[in-house]
């Protein structure tokens, strides 16, 4: 897949840390085998992008709008979240594409928790190593394509639990459920066969 990485220029700057996590989530998405457009974010730094005039801006945002309309899946390292990913967050699900948007633990932009129900698959991670080995699983869910939504009553009892689960493992109701049923029909032999 084609994957069109965002994330803070400024951030980077301040903290070479941050950079290097940039490169090391792009890194592992190439050894993934997905082709990942991040010179924006990983070549420029915050000086060249304040001096340059506005035939420059204008061709920037341009080829930006290019690369997202052509990418599958918008990646956004939000930790440290600006305006202009927010824009290129919002441009991509425009044009109804997939977004990532991975941040550290407790920092996900309030704006985007409204969006659970479009496709917007959300990352919380407290080391970088967290992160990359959960890469492959959130592009596969993401590969598996539109979700169809399903609606089912249960009683509060699984509801309360739910919950429980979403809090203490950190991870969405909707994929906790989802692992449920994968696991049980990667185990039903009938399956398969029918």
């Amino acid at each position: 897949m084609k994957i069109y990485f965002t994330a803070s220029l400024s951030a980077k700057e301040k903290d070479q840390s941050i950079g290097e996590v940039y490169s090391e989530i792009v890194e592992k998405l190439e050894q993934l085998g997905h082709t990942v457009i991040a010179d924006h974010v990983l070549d420029l730094d915050l000086d060249f992008v304040e001096k340059v005039d506005d035939e420059y801006r204008v061709n920037y945002y341009r080829t930006m709008l290019k690369n997202i309309n052509e990418a599958d899946i918008v990646f956004a390292e939000m930790t440290h979240s600006s305006s202009s990913i927010g824009h290129e967050v919002t441009l991509a699900l425009e044009k109804n594409k997939a977004v990532i948007i991975a941040t550290q633990t407790g920092e996900i932009p309030q704006i985007f928790k409204a969006l659970k129900d479009q496709q917007v698959y959300f990352i919380e991670y407290k080391e970088t190593s967290e992160l990359l080995n959960r890469l492959e699983e959130e592009l596969d869910l993401v590969k598996e394509g539109e979700d169809i939504r399903f609606n089912f009553l249960i009683p509060p009892s699984m509801v309360d639990y739910l919950e429980w689960v979403s809090k203490q493992r950190r991870v969405p109701k909707s994929v906790f459920l989802r692992n449920l049923i994968r696991g049980e029909m990667e185990k039903d032999t009938d399956y398969g066969s029918s």
